[in-house]
């Protein structure tokens, strides 16, 4: 029952988290792409540049003789790599060997040239031999292997350095967002272990100095107002039963006294003590009110199975109870009167729905009993709402919809609570707390 706010709690902290991390691995994504973007066009910008420098190399080793170019040293270094000369014709005249994969790239470019091409893991440009004149092209070409080799192990450096940075960040947001929550997740833990019974509690954290302490300030100030209009309504209820027992006290006598009148017809003299049995049953009805009115019978306890009993056996049901056999010494810590009062309605409910018989069965579930209460009727219709809300009821109820609002304001006096817990079949769970004694 308690582990819904902490949870929510969590969850805030885990979506924090979680968005902390997509955000840095979104960032850092970003980041590596525009730092590859600009690796890359430095790369690119450092390989032209080594092609022009041996561009300008293969033309100084290069001598005309009339409009023919011409190798003045055979044995020049610079030709020892992948550069080569080529004629006016297209025809190449110095260099060596020319790899099988770059044959025809090289072809075309000693003939006409066309800029950068890149080819595979070799990079290749070409240039006149001089400026303005046809009489021959140069060809230079180098391999991209290094310099993409240092890409790839900038892309891996990058992904590793991203991948720690993104779990530090999320860690540390993680550590801070638990810090700041903290107080968040004190108020919860406080405000679940509150009862009915301390409607003074309040989170007295101070003047408001952020947004958490001015929470729990308006907080404080909302709980002050809830506790004025409970006790103002704990006293209307209070007084409207007090004033109710003097009239209940004398209906009661006159009909006692009617019952005893002598040579009554029998007829009369049951109709006198149906009054007074009514009336016992309105002034206990009164005594529970009151009691849950002041709070008393906090401490009190009560055996679940033997209020069942009661309640099941009584007369004026419209269908047979059937009780499931309840655990051995179950026991509620409420007083037998409340528990019965409020496991009342839902048996009345349900018998006046029913088809053929009303099935109450009882169980432990932690710190709580659960009493449900199922019928086989209709089932409690998607329309109808909120069936404990006053006033609330089926269109073919003749009832006033007050009777399971009553279960509810009662079962909540001592802690527990009235739920609907299956429409179809309707089944009505009565919940309450187990004695301290049974836990």
């Amino acid at each position: 029952m308690t582990d819904g706010p902490l949870r929510s709690s969590a969850s805030v902290r885990r979506r924090l988290t979680a968005a902390t991390a997509v955000i840095s691995t979104i960032g850092m994504l970003a980041l590596i792409v525009v730092v590859l973007l600009v690796a890359w066009g430095t790369t690119d910008h450092e390989m032209d540049q080594v092609l022009e420098t041996r561009l300008a190399a293969v033309r100084d080793a290069v001598e005309m003789v009339g409009d023919r170019p011409t190798v003045s040293d055979p044995l020049d270094s610079t030709f020892d790599t992948s550069n080569w000369i080529a004629d006016a014709s297209g025809r190449l005249i110095a260099g060596p060997t020319v790899p099988a994969e770059l044959r025809q790239v090289v072809a075309r470019l000693a003939r006409v040239g066309s800029g950068v091409v890149e080819v595979g893991a070799w990079r290749l440009d070409s240039a006149p031999l001089r400026t303005g004149d046809d009489v021959g092209r140069a060809v230079v070409a180098i391999d991209t292997g290094p310099y993409r080799s240092g890409l790839g192990r900038l892309i891996a450096a990058s992904l590793i350095t991203a991948g720690v940075v993104v779990a530090g960040v999320t860690l540390l947001a993680g550590l801070i967002v638990r810090r700041a929550l903290a107080p968040v997740a004190a108020m919860t833990a406080t405000a679940v272990s509150w009862s009915h019974e301390r409607p003074d509690r309040r989170f007295s954290l101070g003047p408001p100095r952020d947004e958490i302490t001015g929470l729990a300030s308006v907080l404080d100030g909302l709980l002050d107002r809830v506790d004025r209009a409970i006790r103002a309504e704990q006293r209307l209820t209070a007084e409207v039963a007090h004033e109710l027992r003097t009239p209940l006290t004398v209906m009661r006598g006159e009909a006692e006294l009617g019952a005893s009148t002598p040579r009554l017809r029998r007829t009369e003299r049951d109709r006198f003590e149906r009054i007074v049995a009514a009336a016992d049953d309105m002034g206990a009805a009164m005594t529970t009110l009151l009691d849950a009115a002041r709070g008393s019978g906090s401490s009190a306890t009560s055996d679940v199975a033997g209020v069942i009993a009661m309640q099941a056996s009584r007369g004026g049901l419209a269908l047979p109870v059937r009780v499931e056999p309840v655990p051995v010494g179950l026991t509620a810590a409420a007083p037998a009167e409340v528990l019965g009062r409020a496991l009342g309605p839902l048996i009345d409910n349900a018998a006046r729905h029913g088809r053929t018989q009303v099935r109450i069965a009882a169980a432990q579930r932690g710190d709580r009993i659960v009493v449900t209460v199922e019928d086989d009727g209709d089932g409690v219709q998607e329309e109808v709402g909120d069936v404990f809300e006053p006033g609330v009821r089926d269109e073919r109820s003749q009832g006033a919809g007050l009777g399971l609002a009553l279960a509810r304001r009662l079962a909540r006096s001592v802690g527990g609570d009235a739920v609907l817990v299956s429409r179809t079949p309707a089944v009505f769970g009565l919940l309450v707390p187990v004695a301290p004694d049974n836990r």
